[in-house]
């Protein structure tokens, strides 16, 4: 019998197992998460339907070629400065990892550093967010330098170096206050064109010099430094620390840091002149063309103290200052990222810089040095996929129409309410928690920064129409050197697009048999799906879904195939399961969680058991049958304890439904008015616990919280939770409800997501729990209903079967009534530690307990109860997992030595 499928409602959630894909013959994809499972007899055969025809066929061609990358990036002001100096080395490496790592996050290849100019002592009055002032490494003309300051800059300047990041930036907002004219770290009306001391060029290219040379001395060679940050703003009493240059005083600091760089035998770049938007880097001529006549005017042109724009001509007409730019220009894309009829900024605009660049020299290279979303857009933090694609469109143009050689967004870390964060946190001051909230902003970088590597080239993809109304976009790279081939794709439509690519030009990647894919979208943060295979006429096809950034690569710096299944179920388990990346070989045993039930006072408390080595049908109950955990918070009961282990394998979470219904007895009110929170304990040796604590998951109009789990996805690097809920109306709980399953998100435990509806039948279900396999995931859930035409087995288990991703849009049903059993609930499955077997054990309520069954092909939906065991007494709905020789000799030297 076919379960029919109400509503399945997905939100946010990076799936590490499976990108929705259609993998080219025959079955068609479809990005819209409610659907309705098919009531067509799972024994009928399938009715062939042709291949569908591709919405586009596009063609990569590696004979042409265009400009080569540089690097991806980001900043580091204003927030590393305090989490490097407040928060944990474990949340700092955990920040590190994100930003830099190729393996645990987005794999930056550059980073810049800013060089403080000590508005921290002087401008405390103009700046009053801390977070926007900084140390100066020397704070008066006649003082010494003070390599301690920016300690926290430093650590993650470190950390980037460390994690292999080979293009170091340094950069200057503001000299020094001792080299400025008001004494402060921003100008103000009567500085005049610059804030900079009349003849203090020399003074500051030396301080930059020296700054420079320190950080070579420690081993972080800066290859580039920007000694000056959009000098066409005019600045006048910023609330962060900035300067003004016009033409003529950004000529000298140029000149003059070029001259000393020579000297000194640094082989650091300069990198200018980091204009604040597009249009200020045009030649008039080509503003003009642009705009339909005038002239550059915005900033401080308007100051009446010379000119502020015209920075290509500035730089690349003078053979001197070209040389000290090394023939590349650098700005910012601020104001330069919408489209408008008559004002096209994403494409017009950006094919007019080419234009104007090439004029002066056909190899002039452009970097796209920082960027976040300003204007009307700007505020609000917004953590969700519109953003995302927003700026994935903004990356897409500057590479595809610009030419970009580099592309590095603005601050890595933000804490305000505002769409300027690759990571977002809500710490301010030291002492409080140092959350990390990521953004699919990071993940969109990543599509592109990741696979994307320095001296990739980028090549032809034809066959999309990329205008800038365009709703899907697509640009193509080969690196030689890792031997790989990417094409990044951009979906900002409501329909999914089935593409089929054809390979031209790329002789060497003729054995290429399959492109890994990777997504990011509103349920999945960079996730890795389904390998894209070749087919027989030689082209690859996939299904670019809905408001989706999707990747696809191959190659030698890839898997370069599909995966066995074997090497599929071992990334999946590890994922899925939390397992830490231990080896199976290691385990020696299980440890079981679970309650014992309201029959007694204290039956709903948390019960442990050891196995009898690794023997899961066989069991020691731990401390004389007695809780071992136990909870005096909200209702002083807990049920339903579910057990994980953290991905690095050094620490454990318990999670259990706060509940208490001995002395109660009333099930209404349980489901009506009950706790919306879980109870949490933590454990670094499954020997000691934490003291519990509660934490509200639910929403308002929730009537409970029943039988949490949770599993650990590792490209978001969190925690997915989920339970179940009897939803009602609204928050007087009147009228009538039924058990949705529910998810959140959380990274510690203690802070969650909005909650969202996983699944929702129509009618109550409640208790799932699942296990990959092979890149499927097998769930298990209670139907709540009794028996009748719809539901023959009644209060019964059922399975079903995911292709890939928890959240596959068209779960099948493989087994109603698991075991031919009734009256069951409380599933709990797990793979044996030794052979190729799998037990689900199911709480018979009304009559056995906890019943083993056990099966040795998941996919047959065929269960059978397990013979000779002898599980611990009263066991109800509970966890097991498997654990280390050491954890398992600790716990039984504690209980039983």
């Amino acid at each position: 019998m076919k379960r029919k499928l109400i509503v399945i409602t997905l939100v946010a959630f990076t799936s590490v197992l499976g990108l929705y894909f259609g993998l080219t013959s025959g079955g068609s994809g479809n990005s819209d998460s409610t659907n309705k499972a098919s009531d067509v007899k799972e024994t009928e055969a399938p009715v062939v339907q042709p291949a569908p025809t591709p919405d586009v066929s596009a063609v990569i061609d590696g004979s042409v070629r265009y400009q080569t990358i540089d690097n991806f990036g980001a900043s580091d002001a204003w927030s590393m400065e305090p989490l490097g100096k407040h928060w944990t080395e474990e949340n700092k490496n955990q920040v590190a990892d994100l930003l830099f790592s190729r393996e645990k996050g987005i794999g930056l290849s550059a980073w810049r550093f800013n060089i403080g100019a000590g508005s921290s002592e002087t401008d405390q009055s103009i700046i009053p967010d801390p977070w926007r002032r900084s140390e100066a490494f020397k704070s008066s003309e006649t003082g010494d330098y003070d390599w301690s300051k920016q300690a926290g800059q430093q650590w993650f300047l470190q950390a980037a170096k460390d994690r292999g990041v080979n293009t170091l930036i340094a950069f200057a907002n503001s000299p020094p206050v001792w080299m400025t004219k008001n004494g402060h770290a921003q100008p103000d009306p009567d500085v005049g064109s610059t804030n900079l001391r009349e003849g203090y060029e020399d003074k500051f290219a030396t301080y930059l010099v020296d700054v420079l040379e320190h950080f070579k001395q420690e081993g972080l060679e800066f290859q580039y430094i920007s000694p000056i940050n959009e000098p066409t703003w005019d600045w006048n009493r910023a609330q962060q620390e900035g300067n003004r240059y016009n033409n003529e005083d950004l000529k000298r600091v140029i000149l003059e840091l070029h001259k000393q760089l020579k000297e000194s035998g640094l082989d650091s770049q300069i990198s200018a002149p980091d204009g604040v938007e597009v249009t200020s880097l045009l030649d008039d001529e080509y503003y003009q063309m642009f705009a339909g006549g005038g002239q550059y005017s915005s900033g401080a042109n308007n100051l009446g103290t010379g000119e502020y724009r015209e920075y290509i001509k500035t730089l690349l007409s003078d053979p001197e200052l070209k040389e000290a730019v090394s023939n590349k220009i650098a700005s910012h894309s601020y104001w330069s990222d919408y489209y408008k009829p008559g004002d096209d900024r994403l494409s017009r605009l950006r094919e007019l810089l080419d234009e104007n660049l090439k004029k002066y020299d056909p190899l002039a290279k452009y970097w796209m040095t920082e960027y976040c979303i300003l204007g009307d857009y700007g505020p609000g933090r917004d953590l969700g996929i519109d953003p995302a694609l927003y700026v994935a469109r903004v990356i897409h143009f500057d590479l595809t129409k610009a030419n970009a050689a580099a592309w590095q967004w603005w601050t890595a870390v933000s804490k305000v309410d505002y769409k300027d964060g690759l990571i977002y946190t809500d710490f301010n001051n030291a002492g409080d928690e140092q959350n990390i909230l990521t953004s699919k902003l990071l993940w969109a970088l990543g599509n592109y920064s990741k696979f994307i590597r320095p001296g990739a080239e980028r090549i032809a993809l034809t066959g999309l129409d990329e205008g800038a109304e365009s709703e899907l976009l697509g640009s193509a790279y080969v690196h030689e050197g890792e031997g790989t081939v990417t094409a990044v794709f951009v979906n900002n439509g409501d329909e999914d697009k089935r593409v089929r690519l054809s390979l031209k030009g790329l002789d060497k990647f003729a054995a290429l048999k399959a492109l890994e894919s990777y997504i990011t979208s509103a349920g999945r943060d960079l996730a890795r799906g389904e390998d894209v295979a070749l087919r027989d006429d030689q082209t690859f096809e996939a299904i670019i879904p809905a408001k989706s950034i999707v990747t696809l690569t191959g190659g030698a710096a890839t898997d370069g195939s599909v995966g066995t299944d074997d090497d599929k179920e071992s990334e999946v388990t590890t994922k899925m399961n939390a397992s830490g990346g231990i080896n199976k070989d290691e385990y020696a045993g299980y440890l079981f969680s679970y309650f014992t039930g309201e029959g007694a006072p204290d039956g709903e408390q948390v019960y442990l058991a050891l196995s009898v080595g690794n023997d899961p049908l066989h069991w020691k109950e731990l401390n004389g049958g007695k809780p071992v955990l136990t909870s005096t918070m909200g209702e002083k009961g807990v049920r339903d304890p579910f057990l994980i282990r953290s991905p690095k394998g050094d620490k454990f979470y318990m999670i259990a439904t706060d509940l208490k219904i001995n002395g109660d007895w009333n099930w209404d009110r349980a489901q009506r008015a009950g706790s919306r929170s879980l109870i949490v304990w933590e454990s670094d040796d499954l020997v000691t616990w934490s003291e519990p604590r509660m934490v509200e998951v639910s929403p308002p109009e929730a009537g409970n919280t029943w039988a949490p789990e949770a599993f650990y996805d590792e490209a978001s690097g969190e925690y997915v939770v989920f339970w179940a809920s009897k939803l009602f109306v609204d928050e007087s709980h009147a009228g009538d409800g039924y058990q949705k399953m529910m998810y959140s998100t959380t990274r510690d435990f203690r802070e969650f997501s909005e909650p969202k509806v996983y699944m929702d039948f129509g009618y109550s279900i409640i208790d799932t729990t699942m296990i990959a396999h092979n890149g499927k995931i097998y769930r298990f859930t209670k139907d709540e209903r009794d028996s009748g035409p719809l539901s023959l087995f009644g209060k019964m288990v059922f399975q079903d079967v995911l292709e890939g991703s928890v959240f596959d849009s068209k779960p099948r049903t493989i087994k109603e009534g698991v075991g031919s059993l009734k009256g069951v609930e409380g599933p709990t499955v797990f793979k044996s530690n030794t052979e190729d077997k799998w037990y689900l054990f199911v709480d018979e309520f009304g009559s056995r307990g906890y019943v083993p069954l056990e099966t040795t092909d998941l996919d047959s939906g065929e269960w059978t109860v397990s013979t000779d065991y002898d599980l611990p007494s009263s066991p109800r709905h509970g966890t097991v997992i498997p654990i280390t020789k050491s954890e398992y000799d600790a716990i039984y030297a504690k209980y039983f030595g």
